[in-house]
Formats: structure tokens, sequence, C-alpha cells
């Protein structure tokens, strides 16, 4: 892993020089962080980054290390060949019924493909999974996986359990890094997580433009694996780089030709597919996908950890699934689309269990909406043939119908 990052770091350090664009200083930044987690002195912290607020994280001299993100930016998995690490997990007994995510991790943790951690954190909610995989991962490394368990409820009662957590969490950073916590440095943190969060909003309303000017899938990826950096300037950046950018496409008119356009939800699958160059082809866009919407308040710094548990209780996949289904329809509603895309990979039962709810408020807006099943980063469990023929007659149907315009 540390050499292959090595070599993906020094090819985008080249395309940077050459011109700073927002996608690619994020990949750069990304990258560079993994590496530093292997560095000799630096203290590095398992977490996953969209699923815990990473501004207490950037309070600390830590390197924050998400292996999800990290293993399935590998070459292998990023190219359609990620079984071929599984299959290192699956040959120790760890069976197909697995999420693929977590048997790639596992497998890269077998095979020694892992920086060592001074701390594991994983949360209760969004994935199910890795926690689990946080556990074993940090057994074998010989250490103890730490739970940040955010309650299904908002409730006063809710808020404080969540933050007495959170302040000993910092307790446990302050034993790791033998500093104390330094307040004004959180509340910097919070303040640029703030910026980066208008940012995050202005370059969302940019999107609405027709044709739509960006990739919703590239905006889907930069939300999940760019969420180690909430509390980290370089976010802001990246936002401001973006929206700059998609402002000058516009003005130049420098964008796709659009025909229709659909809401994908919840996330995208990192293994190559045709579903994208299939929707290219049929200039159908994706200004929106589920995991790039705010879905949280503005951060009050002067009540950091309170404003921190706040974040993580707002988090879309906790509370009633009706919740999301009125998310997800003011948004198809915003955006104007005319359909909407589901894309359900089989391990995720916690949110598989919610489409049928989700799916019939959308359809009662009159927004048809495919359920279209696939695997996240496994190649053996994804039907090329099958996916084409859903999507066609699916696109089929919206092309037929009339255009819908955005709410505002």
């Amino acid at each position: 892993m540390k050499e292959e990052y090595g070599q993906m770091l020094a090819f985008l350090d080249a395309r940077l020089a050459a011109r700073t664009r927002g996608f690619d200083l994020f990949s750069r930044e990304l990258l560079a962080t993994f590496l530093r987690a292997f560095a000799g002195n630096t203290k590095t912290v398992y977490v996953s980054g969209y699923a815990f607020p990473t501004e207490l994280l950037w309070a600390f001299d830590v390197v924050p290390f998400d292996f999800e993100i990290a293993c399935n930016n590998l070459p292998a998995a990023a190219s359609g060949q990620g079984s071929t690490i599984m299959k290192i997990a699956e040959g120790e007994g760890w069976p197909l019924d697995m999420c693929s995510f977590d048997r790639l991790i596992i497998g890269c943790s077998i095979a020694g493909e892992l920086p060592p951690g001074d701390l594991f954190l994983t949360s209760s909610y969004y994935c199910q999974g890795k926690a689990k995989a946080n556990e074993i991962v940090a057994a074998g490394q010989g250490r103890r996986s730490v739970l940040f368990d955010v309650p299904n409820e908002r409730s006063p009662e809710a808020l404080a359990y969540v933050t007495a957590q959170l302040r000993d969490i910092a307790g446990m950073l302050e034993e790791v890094t033998g500093t104390k916590l330094d307040m004004d440095r959180l509340r910097e943190a919070i303040r640029s997580a703030n910026r980066a969060r208008a940012a995050m909003l202005s370059l969302n309303a940019a999107m609405k433009a027709r044709p739509c000017p960006w990739d919703g899938t590239k905006a889907c990826l930069l939300s999940l694996a760019g969420a180690i950096f909430w509390g980290s300037p370089v976010l802001e950046r990246i936002y401001g780089l973006l929206r700059a950018e998609i402002e000058e496409r516009i003005a130049a008119g420098k964008v796709l030709p659009e025909n229709r356009r659909i809401l994908w939800f919840p996330w995208v699958p990192v293994q190559p597919t045709n579903i994208f160059p299939f929707l290219k082809e049929r200039r159908i866009s994706i200004p929106m996908v589920e995991v790039a919407a705010v879905w949280w308040s503005e951060l009050d710094e002067e009540r950091p950890f309170e404003a921190l548990a706040g974040k993580a209780l707002e988090n879309y996949l906790l509370g009633p699934a009706s919740r999301r289904a009125r998310s997800l329809t003011a948004m198809a509603k915003e955006y104007g689309v005319d359909g909407a895309i589901h894309f359900a990979t089989p391990a995720c039962h916690h949110e598989n269990a919610a489409f049928r709810i989700i799916a019939d408020a959308l359809r009662e807006e009159g927004i048809p909406v495919l359920h279209l099943e696939g695997d996240m980063t496994d190649e053996r469990k994804y039907s090329p043939a099958r996916t084409a023929d859903l999507l066609d007659s699916f696109v089929g149907m919206i092309e037929e119908a009339p255009r819908r315009e955005s709410a505002s």
C-alpha cells in the first residue's frame, strides 16, 4: 500500500504542478494523509470519517486513517480486481456474504498492508460491518477498538450521552499524543468546518444549473472519502477550487449536454462499472447523490463538544426511514430530477430495508425509481449485462415522460 500510494502521489503532484484542480488536490491530500500514517513519528487514528466528527481529531497532532477508503483506493480494487485481495480473507474463513469492503480490509490486514494504529475508533451508525472489521484489524495489531455509540433518536438525553463520549475520546487522544486538548485549536477546527460547509452548500447550489456542470458521482466520492478532512483547512480550499471551476465551466459553455437528470442514492460503486458510461451516452446527468448533501447544521464553536455530538445525531442514516424519505423527496424536487436510482449493495441490510418507504414516497411525487442491485467493489458479484438491461428500460421510460423542472 505504501509503495503504490507513493507512486500515485508522485503522479498527482506532477498534475497539480501543471494546473491546480480541486478534485486532483482532494486525491493528492487523501493519498498524502494515507502515507503519513506509515511514518514512524506519527500517531495514527483509525476512523470512519463519514461516521465520526473528525473536527475533534484535527485539534490534535494525529493522522486520521480510514482503512475502508484506503483499501478501496488501491489499484487492484479501483481497477475492478478487488477480489484478488478479498480471497486472502476468504481463504482464512471469512464468508462471502460479508460486505466486500470488509473482506477487502481484512485481506489487506492479513497481508500486512495496513499501517500501525495508535487508536481505533468506530461508530455504531452508518455501517454495521465496519465496526466489526475495525475490531478485527485492531485485534490483529493488539489494540482495542473503541465504539462511538450514537442512539437512533434525537433528544436532550441522547445529546448528553454522545457529548460525554466525545469528551472521553478527547481524553484518549490526549493519552495517545501526550498533549492536552487545546480548546482554541478545536474551535478553529470547527470554524474551518463551517467555512467548508458553506463552500459545499455553494457548490451543491451550482449543481442545479442545466445542464449540470459537474459529475455528482465525484461529489459523492469527495463527500465520503474527504470526510476525514472536516476540521482541516484543506477541505475549504478543495470546495472553493471546485466551485470556481464550475463557474468557469458554466461561463465558457463547457458543459456536457443533458437530456434528463436523476437523483442517486445512497452511494456509488467503487469498482468500475458500465453504469456511468451508459448514462453519459444517453445524456443522463446526476446533479445530486444523497451522501453529497449537507445534512447537518452549522456548528457552534462556543459549545464544541455539544455541536459535534449534534452533528453525529443529525446523520441522515439515523432515525426513522420516513425522515430520509422526506429528505430525498425534497432533494428530488429541488434538483428537478426525472427519476431516481437506488444502488443496493447486498451487505447493506440497514440501508436496503429502508428502500420501500423511500421508493413509495418518491413515486407518490411522480418520480420513478430503479432498484439497481450490485456490489460496491467485488467484481464477481456484478453483472454488466443485467445492469445494462435494467438501465436501458428505466432510462427509456423517463425519456418518454415530460421533463421535470427544479423547485428552486
